[in-house]
């Protein structure tokens, strides 16, 4: 990376950190009733506690286990699923991790999820693109959501990887865009807009093509944004 993509970085992370400092202090200037003595809090916050502890339950998948693990100093949701008809045969070529990282409090901001997952699974990453799809919701709207695709290899394994920011109203593998989302539900319902890190990581031939299994990957990420959104990331009754 040169100097002047370093500087170009640089000013966007400081411009983000600006706008943040701006949508949280300036509307509270004037009424005195300043966001960090009244904290809104997350309404969904037993069931995002509970997706972490238990994992996700997918229609037509099966869980091979589960358990929560730390990641970069928080806690993760790593489930290892199959389709249901393969789970007699599952070998862990067949078989998908999920990690799931639900928001458990208003303070706790997406940051730096993908670089924590690089780590701990210490595999070299390359192809990185970003894909779009929608997810049907029962009144009829149609939710976007931004995805992160890429491939991740070790010496051992190859893995072709998709991993985004899911919310009630869409996802996105950009923090960025989960904030301005959240600003917007702030302003309409003056409550936060919870959110879910989501990495499905599937085993491929070795160093093999993530094309091969892009549409599968994509249909699966369409389910667990659903699922999401009509679970863990609904207000409690």
């Amino acid at each position: 990376m040169n100097s002047f993509s370093i500087t170009v970085m640089k000013r966007g992370i400081v411009l983000f950190a600006l706008a943040i400092v701006a949508a949280i202090v300036l509307p509270n200037y004037w009424t005195q009733g300043w966001t960090w003595n009244h904290l809104p809090q997350l309404v969904q916050v037993k069931q995002l506690k509970q997706l972490q502890q238990q994992g996700l339950a997918l229609e037509g998948w099966q869980t091979l286990n589960q358990r929560s693990i730390e990641i970069g100093g928080h806690s993760w949701s790593a489930q290892a699923i199959v389709p249901e008809a393969e789970a007699a045969t599952a070998t862990p070529q067949t078989t998908t991790l999920l990690l799931l990282r639900p928001q458990t409090w208003v303070r706790d901001l997406p940051q730096v999820d993908w670089m924590d997952i690089n780590g701990i699974q210490q595999w070299q990453t390359d192809s990185v693109q970003s894909i779009q799809f929608t997810v049907a919701c029962p009144n009829g709207q149609s939710l976007p959501v931004k995805a992160r695709f890429l491939r991740g290899w070790t010496e051992e394994r190859t893995y072709a990887v998709m991993q985004w920011y899911a919310w009630s109203t869409g996802g996105s593998n950009s923090p960025t865009d989960w904030f301005w989302a959240d600003q917007r539900t702030r302003w309409n319902k003056e409550q936060p807009l919870p959110w879910i890190a989501v990495s499905v990581i599937q085993p491929i031939a070795p160093l093999g093509n993530i094309e091969t299994v892009r549409l599968s990957l994509e249909t699966l990420a369409q389910q667990i944004q659903t699922t999401l959104a009509e679970t863990a990331l609904q207000p409690a009754l």
